[in-house]
């Protein structure tokens, strides 16, 4: 039997999995991925790279961040049990979405039967959608390499930061943007609700930042130009949020 020689250069296992050069390049520089080099220096990636970058992405679709995955991958790149935990995560978001279905058909029929929903129904329609609603991709990671600064990035990832902490904020940030919507249309930004809204807004701004106004800075500019995107912004909040809590946010500032 023939030893497999199978191998490819970067640019072919980028258009194969799906993802970019850069974010191959990202992945190596990790210390995630190690690709041969042939004798004139280029990248060429065999079995053994390919079935780590299938664990890298599959645990990354996890929303892990790549410290976590380079310890979980230490030693050799485990696929099996990378998919394991993708299966499971897979099963909890096929629950999620299940349940949030069942929501949108109970919402509709009511309103088909010209019944209105309660502010509860909405908020929890809203929330039971909005979290299973955004994907990092390798878009967003590229708006990342472009807004942040390598050692932000680095600092950002270096967090810990467990799935329980990532189902809190988002649940946290999902409750903010129901509370808005429930505030209504013509809101006041200067009300007791609406200023009750913002300081959680502005707590959950503050434990992403640090207390670091460059964190802020990169994290708005970064959001405002992923929603140019219409693919991107379909996954993030209104931008009518951010314009109502940037209102919000001035009245705050006012009372000191």
């Amino acid at each position: 039997m023939k030893p497999n020689i199978f191998q490819e250069t970067a640019a072919a296992v980028a258009k194969r999995f799906g993802v970019s050069v850069k974010a191959l390049r990202v992945y190596e520089d990790a210390g995630l991925l190690k690709p041969a080099r042939t004798v004139a220096g280029w990248r060429i990636y065999r079995q053994p790279e390919l079935e780590r970058l299938g664990a890298i992405l599959a645990l990354k679709q996890l929303g892990l961040p790549l410290k976590r995955i380079g310890e979980l991958l230490h030693g050799s790149g485990d696929l099996a049990a990378a998919l394991a935990l993708q299966e499971a995560a897979l099963e909890d978001a096929k629950s999620e979405t299940e349940q949030a279905l069942a929501l949108v058909r109970a919402a509709r029929a009511k309103l088909a039967d010209k019944r209105s929903l309660s502010p509860d129904e909405l908020g929890k329609l809203v929330r039971s959608t909005a979290m299973s609603e955004f994907k990092w991709n390798d878009k967003m990671e590229a708006l990342a390499q472009k807004h942040y600064t390598p050692e932000q990035l680095a600092e950002l990832r270096a967090r810990e930061f467990t799935a329980e902490d990532q189902a809190r904020v988002g649940a946290a940030w999902a409750q903010v943007y129901a509370d808005i919507d429930a505030l209504g249309a013509n809101a006041d930004p200067a009300s007791d609700a609406a200023l009750e809204v913002g300081r959680r807004a502005q707590a959950l701004i503050g434990e992403f930042t640090q207390g670091d106004p460059s964190l802020f800075k990169a994290a708005g500019a970064m959001n405002r130009e992923a929603m140019t995107d219409p693919a991107l912004a379909a996954q993030l909040p209104a931008q009518a949020h951010w314009t109502f809590m940037g209102k919000v946010f001035a009245e705050l500032k006012k009372r000191g």
